[in-house]
């Protein structure tokens, strides 16, 4: 994904906050709350992993890192804490302490430079943040863009996103969907051979059943306003789809939204009258890749 705007330096993502849980107990306090196997996390990897309501819905999808004893997870800023609040209700005799870490800042990087304390979180294949103490992060990037070019960085973000068939949940669309419908399956934030989660026995179920009806898929509508998370998309006038997460690319619209698969490889219609015409995805969904 090329960037918007040139920086010889890393790109400041201020919609991206960080929730950092630290303590003796941090990575397998996770264990019990989120999707993917965190004693995977002591390797030094990434993880994306889907933090689930007891009805299995996705509440938050942050990506995580390990530091030493403490976990960080990244994810879209409006929902830090939120997922804090939610997190610390289950955390009882656990050696943990979550805090909303408002001092450190996150940014996009092409290069590994030398930040002292910083936590690399690898994204996506070519894709990858840093994670610092915002005073490092403005000693290292270049000057702060005007508005009009942080949104222009703000969008090129969420169109890799889109392009890499990576899902993402915001706000507006907490609790909306269960994992298997944003393909958490079939990008690795699932792990069905670790011990039991938040909203693990739904999430199992529809995997053993195959009751799996709607799935992510990708599609590129004309240029106008970014439909928002939640907004239908139809077909043959009858509401089959709803929209993930959007973004301007190219003097077009990119999206993800989740999709019936009776509806699936078919030209949708937006509320506003657009074709939302399907794009293919990175990885194929069963018989259903486009």
């Amino acid at each position: 994904m090329t960037r918007p705007i040139s920086f010889d330096r890393p790109t400041p993502l201020p919609f991206l906050g960080v929730l950092r849980l630290s303590g003796p107990d941090a990575a397998s306090f996770l264990q019990g709350q989120v999707t993917h196997d965190t004693r995977l996390l002591s390797d030094g990897r990434t993880l994306l992993a889907a933090c689930n309501t007891p009805q299995g819905r996705v509440f938050a999808l942050p990506r995580l890192r390990q530091h030493g004893d403490t976990v960080l997870a990244l994810l879209p800023a409006e929902l830090v804490e939120p997922l804090a609040l939610r997190l610390r209700r289950f955390v009882l005799r656990a050696r943990v302490d979550l805090q909303v870490a408002r001092e450190l800042a996150v940014a996009w990087v092409d290069t590994a430079p030398d930040a002292g304390e910083a936590v690399w979180f690898d994204c996506a294949p070519g894709r990858r943040v840093l994670v610092a103490p915002g005073p490092a992060i403005t000693a290292l990037a270049a000057a702060p863009p005007d508005a009009a070019a942080a949104r222009r960085v703000e969008d090129a973000w969420w169109s890799a996103d889109i392009a890499d068939g990576l899902p993402q949940v915001f706000a507006a669309s907490s609790e909306a969907f269960v994992p298997q419908m944003l393909n958490l399956d079939l990008l690795d934030a699932i792990s069905f051979a670790k011990g039991c989660y938040t909203g693990q026995e739904i999430v199992a179920r529809t995997q053993n059943l195959g009751r799996i009806k709607r799935r992510t898929a990708r599609y590129r509508m004309p240029a106008g306003a970014p439909p928002a998370p939640l907004a239908g998309l139809a077909l043959d006038g009858t509401k089959v789809a709803e929209v993930v997460m959007s973004a301007p690319c190219d003097d077009a619209i990119e999206l993800l939204a989740v999709t019936s698969l009776e509806a699936w490889g078919r030209t949708l219609t937006a509320e506003d009258g657009r074709e939302a015409v399907p794009r293919a995805l990175p990885y194929a969904v069963g018989s259903t890749a486009l």
